[in-house]
């Protein structure tokens, strides 16, 4: 199979991430990517969801997301096993795009964009329902 045809569970991985604000790419069916505004400019948040190579019938969930000149989510990953239903499909997927974005917020750039935020009073325009991870300081 080639990347530009999705297994069953990668059409899933990117309907799911679809439905949380990311975007499918336009030729590789297994990639969703979400652009993220930050104090250093725009950046872009890609999530892969591969076959396992190890595992078969498995699924690897990856990202990248380059700041600082490096990929601050090069540790982040999920396994999908084979078997599992839609919904827990579903919940893995919403677990990892979380997690994706709460360590997206701890990047530089963004905790830079979150203070400057506070200073004139705005939302955060990636926070969701949890709190951040970690205090903000006061300048």
């Amino acid at each position: 199979m080639n990347r530009t045809e999705a297994t069953a569970i990668q059409a899933q991985v990117v309907g799911q991430l679809i439905s949380r604000g990311w975007y499918a790419d336009r030729v590789c069916r297994d990639v969703a990517s979400r652009d993220y505004d930050t104090a250093a400019g725009g950046r872009t948040a890609v999530i892969y969801c591969r076959p396992s190579s190890d595992h078969p019938g498995n699924h690897l969930l990856t990202a990248e997301y380059w700041s600082e000149g490096n990929n601050a989510l090069s540790t982040s990953f999920a396994t999908i096993p084979a078997g599992l239903d839609e919904a827990a499909v579903r919940g893995m997927v919403d677990d990892y795009a979380a997690a994706v974005d709460a360590t997206i917020r701890q990047t530089y750039a963004m905790r830079i964009k979150a203070l400057m935020a506070d200073e004139i009073g705005e939302e955060d325009p990636v926070a969701e329902e949890d709190p951040p991870i970690a205090p903000r300081a006061t300048i």
